[in-house]
Formats: structure tokens, sequence, C-alpha cells
């Protein structure tokens, strides 16, 4: 079983170096003349990608390292060891479509805003290195893996995704949003191998998640995820992040 502690461990170390990336881009945004919107747009364009790559890549290497401790806490060292997947997890491509997607406020009266949805896509991506390292190796293993909430409660997305148990074989196999995503931004859900005979971590209940989902599906009446996510936050307002209480 993978103890809830070392999830948590993980996820605190995930979420700091997300914290450190934000924090860099914030100072980099604040030295930014915002009277001159275009040469702004064009420094984010070039400063943002290399800052999700380097503190990607950091991401990536912290969940080599868990990877491999879940290894020896499992008695399988050197049977397997975790690698760096082949293809980076962003591309800067994708970086800079978000960049140039958000860009637009900064030729509103409030060009600051820009900065929230700029940390936002900043905190997923630096995560979604880690993220996909853990699920790349498990491929390699050829071990299942679960997307685990973290926390008390979870966004109605996360919680959905969570209630598909540990049936991931491939990362794309954990997508259902419409959208395309796994993650979002300021999210703390993980990744995380499951072998054969392992119990579910502490806190992780796929089956009652599962559950919840067949009632908020039933709720919808519609197999469209915007309006099932929708229906959980009416219906389990309690368990959700973004719960909508009825008054």
């Amino acid at each position: 079983m993978v103890a809830r502690a070392s999830i948590e461990e993980f996820r605190a170390a995930s979420a700091g170096l997300s914290k450190l990336a934000t924090n860099e881009l914030a100072a980099f945004f604040a030295t930014l003349n915002m009277s001159r919107p275009e040469a702004a747009r064009d420094a984010l364009l070039e400063f943002v990608p290399i800052l999700v790559s380097e503190y990607g890549q950091i991401a990536a290497a912290l969940a080599m390292e868990w990877y491999d401790d879940l290894l020896a806490e499992a008695g399988e060292t050197g049977q397997f060891a975790a690698a760096m997947p082949p293809t980076p997890a962003v591309v800067a491509e994708q970086v800079e479509d978000t960049v140039r997607f958000f860009a637009g406020k900064l030729w509103t009266p409030n060009p600051e805003a820009l900065l929230s949805n700029l940390s936002t896509a900043s905190d997923k991506y630096v995560k979604q290195f880690g993220r996909n390292t853990v699920a790349w190796n498990a491929d390699r293993e050829g071990v299942a893996w679960a997307r685990v909430p973290t926390g008390d409660t979870t966004c109605s997305w996360c919680l959905i995704l969570a209630s598909r148990d540990a049936v991931y074989f491939s990362e794309a196999s954990a997508t259902i949003r419409e959208d395309g995503e796994e993650y979002h931004g300021d999210c703390d859900c993980q990744a995380v191998p499951l072998r054969a005979g392992d119990d579910y971590p502490p806190g992780y209940l796929p089956d009652e998640f599962y559950d919840m989902y067949q009632v908020a599906r039933d709720s919808a009446g519609s197999p469209d995820m915007k309006a099932i996510a929708a229906a959980m936050r009416r219906e389990f307002p309690n368990f959700v992040t973004d719960g909508v209480h009825s008054h």
C-alpha cells in the first residue's frame, strides 16, 4: 500500500516547487512596463516557457525520486528504476499559446489581472511534468495508476476522475474533461502507481466516489460531463471545493 504520508510529502514538495515558479513569475511580471503592452507580451512569451521548462524538469526529477522510493517501500528495488520520459510534459508552443490567449488583458485598464491567469497556468504546467513522469513510468513498469485527490475536499472534476478507480494504464486514458485536460491549475491530485495486491491509500475511496458520480449523472439526466460536474456541485456541496449550497 502506498502510504498517505508519502503521497502528502510528494504533494507538498510539488506544491512548494510550483510556488517557487509562480513567485519568480510574479517578480518578473513586476518589472514589465504596462504602458507598452506589446513589449510586455513579447517578454512574457520569452520568459514563461523557459520558467515552466526549468521548474518542470525539477518536478520530473522529484517524481522519479518519489517513484523509486515507492519501489523501495514495496521491496522491489533493483527490479525497476524510474526514468525521465522521452518527451516533455509541456512544450514551449503550448505555453506560448496560453500566454497569447490571456495577453489581451495587457490592453485593458487592469493589465495586472493577467498575472493570476499565468500563475494558475504555470502551476498546472510545472506539476504536469511530475504527474506525467509517474504515469509514464507506471506504463513502463506495467502497473495501473490511480488519480488520488489530496486534502479534505477536492473539486468536482477531480472527484469524477478519481471515481474511475485504478484503471488508468496510460495518461490519455485519464482524460474525461471535454477540453482534453487531465488536471487544472491549483490542483493537488497525484498520479499514484498501484501494483497487484496493493491496498488503496488511506482516504482514497473510489467506490464511494463512483457512487457519488452515479448520483450526479442521474441528477444531470445527461452524459455530458459539464452537466454531471454541475450536478456534483449541487448534490454533494460539502464534498467538493466548488460545491453549490442551496439557500
